[in-house]
C-alpha cells in the first residue's frame, strides 16, 4: 500500500535525508554541498521552509520531492539559474515555486510512484495559488516532465549536478495540460469544481 503525504516528524525527515544520500551520493556519485558522510544523509537549509512530500510503502520511505515557495524561502541561486524573472515575465515572486530533490528508490522506479508524488506536489500548488513551478533534470527525464506539463527553458549548469535542463510548469494553464494529456488535468478540474461548489 503506497501512501503519499508531507513528512510530519523529525524521524520521517531523517529517512528522507538518508534516501537522498543513498541515491545522490552512493548511486549517482553527485558531489553534494550538504552531504553528511558520517551520518550518510543530505539535509539542506531549504528543508526548513519547504514542503517535503514523501512516498511511504510499509512505513518505509521509497520516494520524495521537495517544493519551496519564493514567498517563504530564500531561493538563492535558483532565481538566476532558472531565469525565473524572464520565464514568468516578471510575475510577483510570491506566486513562484522551485521543485527539487525528486527521487524514487532504485528498486521501485517505473511503477508510478514518481507520478503520484508529483500529483501531490501539484495539488498543493493549486491550493496555495502557485502560478509557476520550476525544476531541473537530466536529459533522459525531460519526457517525464513534459508529460506532466512542464515546458523547456534552457540547458543549465547546476553547481552540484552539472549539465541539465531547466523547465517550468504554468500551473493553471489547463489548455496546455490538455494538449499534452497531463495527469494533472483531473486535479485541476477537481480544484476548480470544488471552488465553484464552495461559492454556492
Amino acid at each position: 500500500m503506497l501512501e503519499i503525504r508531507l513528512a510530519q516528524t523529525p524521524e520521517e525527515k531523517e529517512q528522507v535525508f538518508k534516501l537522498r544520500y543513498q541515491i545522490y551520493v552512493e548511486e549517482m556519485g553527485y558531489a553534494q554541498h550538504y552531504a553528511n558522510h558520517k551520518g550518510q544523509k543530505i539535509e539542506e537549509p531549504l528543508d526548513n521552509s519547504g514542503n517535503i512530500f514523501v512516498a511511504f510503502q510499509k512505513n518505509k520511505v521509497v520516494g520524495t520531492v521537495r517544493s519551496n515557495y519564493a514567498r517563504q524561502s530564500d531561493l538563492g541561486y535558483y532565481l538566476s539559474l532558472f531565469k525565473i524573472s524572464d520565464a514568468t515575465q516578471n510575475t510577483n515572486l510570491g506566486y513562484v515555486s522551485v521543485c527539487t530533490k525528486f527521487m524514487v528508490d532504485k528498486n521501485l522506479r517505473k511503477k508510478g510512484i514518481g507520478f503520484t508524488l508529483m500529483q501531490a506536489h501539484y495539488n498543493q500548488m493549486l491550493i496555495d495559488r502557485i502560478k509557476f513551478d520550476f525544476i531541473d533534470c537530466e536529459p533522459h527525464m525531460i519526457p517525464f516532465f513534459q508529460k506532466l506539463g512542464y515546458q523547456l527553458i534552457d540547458m543549465i549548469n547546476h553547481p552540484e549536478y552539472g549539465s541539465g535542463m531547466a523547465m517550468m510548469l504554468d500551473v493553471f494553464n489547463l489548455k496546455h495540460l490538455e494538449r499534452v494529456n497531463s495527469p494533472f488535468m483531473r486535479l485541476h478540474r477537481n480544484f476548480v469544481e470544488s471552488k465553484k461548489l464552495a461559492q454556492l
